[in-house]
């Protein structure tokens, strides 16, 4: 069974090399199926069928020269500044990037930027913003404010769940810090799911003033609303 594809197609999204689930490579059908199929009532019996393994917590992307590992956390303290500087002491090589659970509009939100990012790199486009880390958050919170960005991300100091994004080469460096990073808080990976209170949490946030109510065709076509999502995070440096 093979499900429509919501990957966004405004910047004809293509993988260039495999995606790995907990490090296993899997055709593009069952991508689909297994971020997709991931509601509660989808029986495991019904997942386990298709010959792959669900993934409970983190996804491995392999972009080009790009390497990605997306997990969705529960901190047990909201201060992940003091967790990202403990990451940091670790290994400074790699880009650590917290990002507020309610501003992540599921998998797809995120691969849309990190192909924005990878397509400079492959392009050798030259950015402002020579910190990946800082324009990944530039880029979902639709702004080339860095103050703007840190207080959107950054602003409610009671939060404590959050998407984090580890960029770097090779792929066991990104697990060593993963590995490290869960000695902070619980993994979880409905924080990465879309749902409707993030959709309306996003628009009524970023743009509020470009949309009135609730009755905007955003709101019910999932396909619009992730394009719309990626072109202003692609446009937000310009």
């Amino acid at each position: 069974m093979i499900f429509r594809s919501t990957f966004i197609t405004s910047f004809q999204y293509k993988f260039p090399k495999p995606i790995f689930f907990n490090g296993k490579s899997i055709r593009k059908p069952d991508i689909e199926f297994l971020y997709q199929l991931r509601p509660k009532d989808i029986s495991q019996d019904v997942i386990n069928s298709r010959g792959e393994e669900i993934l409970d917590t983190e996804v491995l992307i392999k972009m080009d020269t790009l390497e990605a590992i997306v997990a969705g956390f529960s901190f047990f303290d909201t201060d992940v500044r003091n967790i990202y500087d403990n990451l940091k002491s670790k290994d400074k090589t790699i880009n650590i990037i917290f990002v507020n659970s309610k501003l992540v509009y599921g998998l797809d939100h995120i691969l849309g930027i990190l192909k924005i990012i990878n397509e400079e790199d492959q392009r050798n486009i030259k950015s402002n913003v020579k910190n990946v880390e800082i324009e990944f958050l530039l880029r979902i919170c639709y702004t080339d404010q860095i103050k703007y960005a840190l207080k959107s991300n950054f602003g409610d100091s009671k939060n404590k769940t959050f998407v984090v994004v580890l960029i770097s080469k090779p792929e066991s460096k990104l697990r060593n810090t993963l590995g490290f990073l869960s000695s902070f808080g619980i993994e979880d990976s409905n924080l990465i799911r879309p749902d409707i209170t993030k959709k309306n949490y996003i628009l009524d946030y970023f743009f509020k003033d470009k949309f009135k109510g609730n009755t905007h065709m955003l709101l019910n076509n999932e396909e619009k609303y992730l394009k719309f999502l990626i072109e202003k995070a692609a446009i937000s440096l310009n």
